[in-house]
C-alpha cells in the first residue's frame, strides 16, 4: 500500500495549536500504517524578523496593553477583515516553511493555527504545493482571516463557530462541527480515590488545580495566595509549565498560605491531575477548557485574553459547565461557595461531560483520510449536513 503524506502545520503563538497538531499526529496514525505524517511549527522556520512584525506585538498587546488587542481583533471581525497580515509578509517571512512543504510535498496539509492557515492557503495558491487544505479550528468561535478559497474544509470547534464561517460565506458543506482536538485520556474514569493517593494527596480534603496558559496568562501565584483565605482545608495544585520565575514564586508560597499547596512545571499529566481536582481555575483558553470537559471538571475561568478568550468564557458559563471570576479578590468567595453545594459542581460535570467531544482528534483524522481519496471526498462534499451539525459521513 502507497503511503500518503500529511502536512500538519501549525504556528506556535500559544501551546494550544501546537497541542492540537501533536493529538491529530497521533490519531492519523491509528488509522493505519499508510500514512507519513509531518508536525511543522512556522515558527521553528520563521524569520527573525517574521518574529518581530508578527509575533512579538501580539505577545506585547497581551501582556502590556490587552486594550489594544481587544480594538484589533474586534475590528477584525466587525470589518471582516481576511488577513491577519498581508501576504508578503507570510511569502517572505515564512519562505523556508513554504520550501519544508514543497520538499516534502504532501498530500494534505492541515492547519490548526489562523497564521498557518494563511501560509497553507498562500503555499497553494502560489503552486507551492498541489493538495487539499484542511483547516482545524481550536477556538469555540472563529474569525474572518480563516475564510481562505484554497481552504478544502473545516473542522471546527463548536456549531456557533460554523455558523459565524457560514455567514462568511463558507459552504455548510464544507464544515463540519468535529470539536476542538484534545488526548483522549482526558476522558478516562479514574479511581478519585486512587489516584489522590498515588499523587500524594490526601482524599477527603478538596483538591483545586489552578492553570494560568501560556498566552497572557492568568497570575497562577496570585490566585494560589488568595485561595488562603477560603477557611477550607484545600489542596491546590499549580501548574507553571515552562515559566521558571512563575515556579520559584509559587515555591516560595509554601508555608506562607494555609493550604496544601503543590508545585508542577511542565508535566504530561495534566489528564490526572483534572481526574483528581474538584476545581479548575484557569484562563478560557479553547484547548484547556475542551480538556476539562472531557475530563468533567467544572470551571472557574478568569483573565481571558481579550476578545476571543472573553467569548469563549460567555459561551462556556451560557453552557453552565464555567462560572466566571472578574476580578481575583472574587475567586475565593466562588471556590467557597461551588465547594459547599456539591449538588451543583455534580450537575455541572454532568453537563461538561455530555458536551465534551474525545474523539475530536479521530473525527478530525477520518475527515483527513477522506481528503486523500478523491472519491470519498467527493461523497464527503455531497453528504448533507445533518442537523446537529455534523457531517452525514462521520456519523
Amino acid at each position: 500500500m502507497r503511503t500518503k503524506k500529511i502536512a500538519i502545520l501549525s504556528l506556535g503563538i500559544g501551546a494550544g495549536h501546537l497541542r492540537a497538531a501533536e493529538v491529530i499526529h497521533r490519531a492519523l496514525y491509528d488509522g493505519g500504517e499508510d500514512i507519513e505524517a509531518r508536525t511543522i511549527d512556522a515558527l521553528d522556520f520563521a524569520t527573525r524578523w517574521f518574529l518581530l512584525l508578527y509575533v512579538r506585538p501580539y505577545w506585547w498587546m497581551l501582556r502590556r496593553a490587552p486594550w489594544l488587542w481587544r480594538w484589533v481583533f474586534e475590528r477584525r471581525q466587525a470589518r471582516r477583515h481576511r488577513a491577519t497580515a498581508p501576504a508578503w509578509v507570510f511569502r517572505h517571512g515564512c519562505r523556508e516553511v513554504l520550501s519544508q512543504l514543497k520538499t516534502m510535498g504532501p498530500e494534505l496539509v492541515i492547519a490548526t493555527e489562523i497564521g498557518a492557515a494563511e501560509i497553507a492557503a498562500l503555499g497553494r495558491r502560489e503552486g507551492v504545493f498541489n493538495a487539499p487544505i484542511l483547516a482545524v479550528q481550536t477556538d469555540f468561535q472563529t474569525e474572518p482571516p480563516w475564510v481562505q478559497p484554497e481552504i478544502d474544509f473545516y473542522c471546527v470547534g463548536s456549531d456557533e463557530a460554523k455558523r459565524q464561517l457560514a455567514g462568511w460565506g463558507v459552504s455548510a458543506y464544507r464544515m463540519v462541527t468535529c470539536g476542538i482536538p484534545v488526548d483522549p485520556a482526558f476522558a478516562l474514569r479514574f479511581d478519585r480515590s486512587e489516584l489522590r493517593r498515588a499523587l500524594g494527596l490526601e482524599v477527603g480534603k478538596p483538591v483545586i488545580l489552578v492553570m494560568g496558559g501560556g498566552m497572557g496568562p492568568a497570575p497562577v501565584d496570585e490566585i494560589a495566595r488568595s485561595l488562603g483565605v477560603c477557611g477550607q482545608p484545600l489542596q491546590v495544585l499549580a501548574v507553571a509549565g515552562r515559566n521558571r520565575e512563575l515556579r520559584t514564586r509559587l515555591e516560595q508560597l509554601r508555608g506562607r498560605v494555609a493550604l496544601a499547596l503543590h508545585v508542577f512545571g511542565w508535566t504530561d499529566n495534566i489528564p490526572e491531575l483534572m481526574g483528581a481536582a474538584d476545581l479548575l481555575i484557569t484562563k478560557p483558553g479553547g484547548l484547556t477548557t475542551s480538556e476539562a470537559l472531557a475530563a468533567g471538571l467544572p470551571m472557574i475561568l478568569t483573565y481571558p485574553i481579550p476578545g476571543p478568550e472573553e467569548r469563549h468564557l460567555n459561551y462556556l458559563k451560557g453552557l453552565g459547565v464555567a462560572v466566571a471570576a472578574a476580578m481575583l479578590e472574587e475567586i475565593p468567595e466562588i471556590v467557597s461557595a461551588l465547594l459547599r453545594d456539591g449538588q451543583r459542581l455534580k450537575s455541572m460535570s454532568q453537563r461538561a461531560r455530555e458536551l465534551a467531544r474525545p474523539d475530536a482528534a479521530h473525527a478530525v483524522a477520518q475527515v483527513a483520510r477522506a481528503l486523500l481519496d478523491k472519491e470519498t471526498f467527493i461523497d464527503l462534499l455531497a453528504a448533507p449536513p445533518s442537523r446537529s451539525g455534523e457531517s452525514a459521513y462521520l456519523m
